[in-house]
């Protein structure tokens, strides 16, 4: 399990396949595949991107597990789930605000996982942690046994005839 908070400034956080975008070393390489929702898209269907995408900047918190399920603490306080995206591997991932998508990762900003090569399916979920009785401090701060605001579950093996997400919407109909 992986928890760390991340921070985006585009609205938008994902999974991506490190070893397809590590050529991005400005805003010029990273603009033509991420500044557009039709572009995004496009990531989304070639498998190398999986949009966590809520309409909002900030700084979110985020437990990223592989081949486990969510907790029952976690099912319990679940808002709103995505349908299945997939995912490809060529052995590292990165999980981070979209903004981050580039080659010189910072470990302090980007949940990195090491994922053999494949294909992965992930599902995204939306957690009402702030409802759970005890997630604020008597001071009013979020307790650090709080859950997060996004619960990730990748699962190896994929079923490539499975039908998968490709909106950018996470979660949503709407585009």
């Amino acid at each position: 399990m992986h928890k760390m908070n991340l921070h985006t400034a585009s609205g938008m956080w994902g999974l991506w396949n490190y070893d397809t975008y590590k050529h991005i070393d400005d805003y010029d390489k990273w603009e033509p595949l991420f500044c557009e929702d039709e572009d995004i898209v496009k990531q989304i269907e070639s498998h190398n991107f999986v949009p966590i995408y809520i309409f909002e900047d900030g700084c979110m918190s985020f437990t990223v597990r592989v081949d486990e399920e969510l907790s029952e603490r976690e099912k319990t306080y679940i808002c709103v789930q995505s349908e299945e995206y997939l995912l490809k591997s060529t052995g590292k991932v990165i999980v981070s605000g979209i903004d981050k998508i580039e080659k010189d990762i910072n470990s302090d900003k980007v949940i990195e996982l090491d994922l053999p090569e494949g294909y992965y399916s992930v599902k995204v979920y939306i957690i009402a942690w702030d409802e759970e009785p005890g997630a604020y401090l008597d001071n009013g701060d979020v307790s650090p046994d709080a859950l997060s605001d996004f619960v990730v579950i990748i699962k190896s093996n994929a079923n490539l005839e499975s039908g998968y997400r490709t909106r950018i919407n996470t979660f949503s109909e709407d585009d």
